[in-house]
């Protein structure tokens, strides 16, 4: 329901908290929850029973867009309308459209559970650019990636991360854990045959390596790859074949060319 009273002051308990959200990743974890901007996403994540926890939106938004919001958010929380100054205090980009959604962080069962012989993942160790890793889950959602496995990576639930992944956060199963070497024993626990994709000349070239059914794809740091104590213990080293300058290709290009084959 939308409340009629608009917010015009910083130190409202509502806007406190977006901010508290929007830049502590330890508020975010602590209450399992993370903030989405933006009109496209916001919708998204009312179209998901239990996602959204309350929406603030600026006068200026309600008027092009307020039809839509109060249809998709229905009886399931607050609407908060905000003065456009307000509004510009809170947003995370140059030209926001001024729809800010709390939300919480999906469900997920224990990992162990979710691993399968069938299934098809992709590795992301130490990777910190949060482009990339938006990107990357783009990319997994529009091809079917199982889950998306985070070692030691930037937040997946950031403002930035989320942002970048324009609503494939809400529909990627993600785990994230602060050890690689401790997800890789579990992918071999689940009988997971693990790809390091690296980009060494005497490794294996993608087109020969069997991907597939209970394969995962490890790729690694932005600027310094894989831990070369990971590659060792990962039963392939692959690299994507080449020709021309580059020694190797941006991460979420690699990661994209790697899920293609995975899931072909």
């Amino acid at each position: 329901m939308r409340e009629n009273i608009v917010i015009t002051a910083k130190d409202n308990p509502a806007v406190k908290h977006y901010k508290r959200l929007r830049d502590q990743k330890k508020a975010r974890r602590t209450e399992g929850l993370f903030v989405a901007e933006g009109l496209r996403i916001a919708l998204d994540a009312l179209s998901r029973t239990g996602c959204v926890h309350q929406l603030l939106v600026t006068e200026s938004a309600w008027e092009k867009h307020g039809d839509v919001l109060q249809n998709a958010m229905q009886e399931t929380g607050r609407i908060l309308l905000l003065s456009d100054a307000i509004g510009a205090q809170l947003a995370d980009t140059e030209h926001t459209q001024g729809i800010f959604a709390v939300c919480a962080c999906p469900a997920r069962p224990a990992l162990e559970k979710i691993l399968s012989q069938n299934g098809r993942y992709l590795v992301l160790c130490q990777l910190q650019d949060p482009g990339n890793m938006g990107m990357i889950l783009r990319t997994a959602d529009a091809l079917g990636v199982d889950a998306v496995l985070s070692a030691g990576s930037c937040e997946v639930f950031s403002p930035k991360v989320v942002r970048a992944t324009m609503g494939s956060v809400l529909r990627v199963p993600v785990y994230e854990m602060p050890d690689a070497m401790t997800l890789l024993n579990l992918l071999k626990a689940a009988s997971i045959r693990s790809y390091a994709a690296v980009p060494a000349h005497d490794a294996v070239p993608l087109p020969e390596c069997t991907l597939g059914a209970g394969s995962a794809v490890w790729i690694g740091n932005e600027g310094n790859g894989l831990p070369e104590d990971i590659i060792r213990s990962c039963e392939v080293a692959m690299t994507i074949p080449m020709q021309g300058g580059p020694e190797s290709l941006n991460a979420a290009m690699a990661a994209g060319i790697c899920m293609w084959e995975m899931m072909k």
